[in-house]
């Protein structure tokens, strides 16, 4: 398996290819300051944010209204058309394609993810994968794969017919990735 620093950086040049943003950072308080940034630059003051190990383990609830922004962490259906921002973790990171894999049993997850003008995608550094083959033996080797898997590369693309791109039309405007080293709660294979 190649070295983290090695996938992070073919993920960071695939990723930025597409118009994604892709950031890492050591420890756990790190991520939890580079969020608050990102959103205050972004001039984001509501979020949505499912619960997980990693956006737990950064105490984005109690941090982030210390910087002015509200997080809504229930009504996600009601929510989500409306605030400035999703928080989300990811299962996994395909350094080959610059792709995020979203292993998302509950529909919340899904909502704060894709119906946000911005999708903060955190992710453990040891998580990534090096190609798509490797993605897929890992998905199909867990105990039960749920109903739904997702591959995310960059923000929401789509073209008509002239070959016009619109960005944000069928999901997040922006995307952005924040892997992180430290490792938090469960779930996140080492590479």
């Amino acid at each position: 398996m190649e070295d983290n620093n090695l996938l992070y950086e073919r993920f960071k040049t695939k990723m930025e290819a597409v118009s994604g943003e892709c950031y890492r950072v050591k420890t756990l308080k790190e991520a939890e300051e580079l969020v608050a940034q990102l959103l205050k630059a972004k001039g984001v003051q509501t979020v949505a944010m499912v619960d997980s190990p990693l956006t737990c383990g950064l105490n984005l609830t109690e941090q982030l209204p210390l910087a002015g922004v509200t997080v809504y962490k229930e009504r996600y259906q009601e929510v989500t058309p409306t605030v400035g921002a999703g928080i989300t973790e990811m299962k996994w990171g395909i350094a080959e394609l610059g792709t995020l894999v979203q292993y998302a049993v509950d529909v919340q997850e899904r909502l704060c993810s894709a119906f946000t003008p911005i999708h903060i995608a955190l992710v453990q550094t040891s998580a990534l994968l090096p190609n798509i083959m490797t993605a897929l033996s890992v998905i199909h080797s867990e105990p039960q794969i749920p109903g739904f898997v997702g591959f995310v590369t960059g923000p929401s693309r789509t073209s008509d017919i002239e070959r016009v791109l619109t960005i944000g039309v069928h999901g997040p405007e922006q995307l952005l990735a924040v892997f992180v080293d430290e490792q938090a709660g469960e779930g996140a294979i080492n590479g």
